[in-house]
This record gives C-alpha cells, sequence and structure tokens, in this order.
C-alpha cells in the first residue's frame, strides 16, 4: 500500500487541488450550491481522467509510439466523445434535478464539453511526454557515466601492474649501485601509488597533479631503460589551471617506453611534449621503433 501511494503520490495531488479547485470556483463564480458543484466537479474529474489516462497509459503506448497514428486518432477521438458523453449526463442530471432546463442548446454544451475534455488531455499528455523526457535524458547521462566510469577503471586496471613491477625491479637493482638515490627514487614511487589510490577516485583532477604524476613516472622510466634511450620531456608554461581525468596521459607515455627501439647503434629516443594554448590542450607522443613497426603518434584533447 504504502509503495502504491509512493508510485502516485504526485497523481493523487493533482486531482486533489484540481477538484478543490473547481469546487470553490464553481461556488464562487457560478454560484453553485455546495452540493452542485461537487457533483459537478466529479464529472469532469472522471471525464477527463479516464480520457487522459487511457490516452497516456493505453493509446500512447500502443498505438502513437508504434507509429500506428491513424488507429491513434481515431481510438482518441472515441475516447474524447465517450468521455464528453459522461460529463453531460452528469450535467443533464443535476439540471433535471433542479427542475431546469439546459441554458444552452444540447448540441453547444456538448461541443465545450469536448472541448474543456481535448485541452485537459492535451495539458496531461504535455506533462507526462516532458517527464519521460527528463528521466530517459537522466538515464541516458547515467548510462554514459557508468560506461566511462567503467573504462576508466579498465584503463587503471590494466596499467597499475605493469608499471607497479615494472618499477619495484628497477628500485630494487638501484638499491644495490646508490642507496641513497635509491632512497629519493623510493620516495617517488611512493608519491606515485599515493596518487593513484587516494587522488583518482574523482572523475576530474588538476592538470598540475597529473603533471607531477608523469615527472615521476618519466623518471622512473629513464632509471629503468638507462642511457639506451634518450628522453625528450617538455611541458609549456602555460599548461595549467584546468582539469581532466586521471590517468589518462600515462597509457599513451607507457606504451612510447614499452615500444621504444632498443637497438645499439640506433638513436633510440622518447619524446614526450604538453602544451595548452587557446583552450587546447595538446599531448604529443614520440618514439623509435624497431624496422618491422611502425611509430605512433598520439595528439589533442580539448581542455
Amino acid at each position: 500500500m504504502k509503495r502504491l501511494f509512493s508510485r502516485f503520490k504526485w497523481h493523487i495531488l493533482f486531482w486533489g487541488i484540481y477538484f478543490i479547485f473547481w469546487v470553490f470556483f464553481s461556488m464562487y463564480y457560478y454560484h453553485s450550491k455546495p452540493g452542485t458543484a461537487v457533483v459537478m466537479t466529479t464529472g469532469w474529474f472522471f471525464g477527463q481522467a479516464t480520457s487522459g489516462y487511457l490516452t497516456i497509459y493505453w493509446l500512447m503506448p500502443y498505438f502513437f509510439n508504434r507509429r500506428r497514428y491513424f488507429l491513434f486518432a481515431l481510438l482518441e477521438l472515441v475516447v474524447l466523445l465517450i468521455a464528453s458523453g459522461m460529463i453531460l449526463l452528469c450535467v443533464l442530471a443535476l439540471y433535471q434535478q433542479s427542475h431546469k432546463p439546459l441554458p444552452v442548446p444540447l448540441r453547444s454544451e456538448f461541443l465545450y464539453l469536448l472541448s474543456g475534455t481535448f485541452y485537459s488531455t492535451f495539458l496531461i499528455v504535455a506533462v507526462k511526454t516532458i517527464r519521460d523526457k527528463i528521466r530517459s535524458d537522466r538515464k541516458t547521462a547515467l548510462l554514459e557515466k557508468e560506461k566511462t566510469d567503467s573504462e576508466l577503471r579498465f584503463l587503471k586496471s590494466q596499467m597499475n601492474p605493469h608499471f607497479l613491477f615494472n618499477a619495484i625491479n628497477s628500485i630494487y637493482v638501484l638499491i644495490k649501485k646508490d642507496p641513497d638515490f635509491a632512497g629519493h627514487t623510493l620516495v617517488k614511487f611512493a608519491d606515485m601509488l599515493r596518487y593513484q589510490l587516494y587522488e583518482c577516485n574523482t572523475d576530474v583532477i588538476p592538470i598540475e597533479k597529473e603533471i607531477g604524476y608523469l615527472d615521476n613516472y618519466i623518471q622512473l622510466e629513464k632509471l629503468r631503460k638507462g642511457d639506451l634511450i634518450h628522453t625528450h620531456y617538455n611541458v609549456s608554461p602555460s599548461t595549467g589551471k584546468f582539469s581532466i581525468a586521471p590517468l589518462l596521459l600515462i597509457p599513451f607515455v607507457e606504451n612510447a617506453f614499452k615500444y621504444v627501439s632498443n637497438c645499439p647503434e640506433k638513436n633510440n629516443f622518447v619524446t614526450v611534449d604538453l602544451n595548452f594554448q587557446d583552450n587546447i590542450f595538446e599531448l604529443s607522443v614520440e618514439n623509435t621503433m624497431d624496422e618491422d613497426a611502425m611509430m605512433p603518434k598520439e595528439k589533442a584533447w580539448e581542455a
């Protein structure tokens, strides 16, 4: 019962306000007696509610939405005629009980009731259509957000384990060669983990934090690759004061280091450039590759 009330509470509120308004309007504008005003409003209520609900819950879903427009128009006309006839019977009963003649011709009264029923039905359909459109837009936006979040979570899950093991292995090797530098590198690595675990759970993050993470990542990769790979990393001074999805840049840079050539006789390099100008953020990543591979180049996001 509680669920039923919750589902139809706005319907009950609307028709309750409708009923009270027209009862008092009939009493004070037409000087109707309270009983007459209640009976007349009840007739209008049943006629217009019947027409409105039959239209939005039967005719619209089963005929209009399925492009059966001729049947919809025909059945809508039948519903309007029946609903207006219900109201007319109520009006005639009231005048017969009071022993007064109908003040206008029967045809004119029926046309007046038909037009009133049509307008009320149109209003109900308009409200229902607008409400359904708002709900549909919200649902679509929610699904898009869930899809984007899922893709970002998948991206993080693909990147994190791969980099984690490589970084730990590089630091382990460095401990034996230069303990002080290894300690400094370990601090960078801890900052990166902290960023991933505690700062990447939002939809967007300041670009400055993403660049800081990228700085640490490139430093660790330079350590791991050694002198065999030349790294050119540049961030323009104008790159700042906007937000971006967390960990969006790393996959491109990671792929560059993953697929860079390792030939001792070759000028192996990775180039990473970040630039922000005219509200356009551009990431450019280049790397040399082996002879049987192509050189990837990824560019351009609008901030």
